[in-house]
């Protein structure tokens, strides 16, 4: 995945995070960088940014 599709990929996944803990717990989101072995976007797989978007999408969408 080149550098910029990654960056792009962890700005999304923040700015629907931080929707996410405004709203619920910190601990929603932290459950789904554990499911990815991860602590945060950025040292996730980049081959798993994706879905972990969309895992956090999904939620987010959830609370509209």
């Amino acid at each position: 995945m080149k550098k910029s599709k990654r960056e792009h990929w962890i700005t999304n996944i923040e700015n629907t995070a931080a929707a996410i803990c405004s709203e619920l717990d910190s601990a929603v989101v932290e459950s789904v960088f554990r499911r990815f072995g991860a602590n945060s976007a950025e040292d996730a797989n980049p081959e798993d940014l994706p879905e972990i978007f969309n895992e956090l999408y999904a939620i987010e969408a959830d609370l509209n």
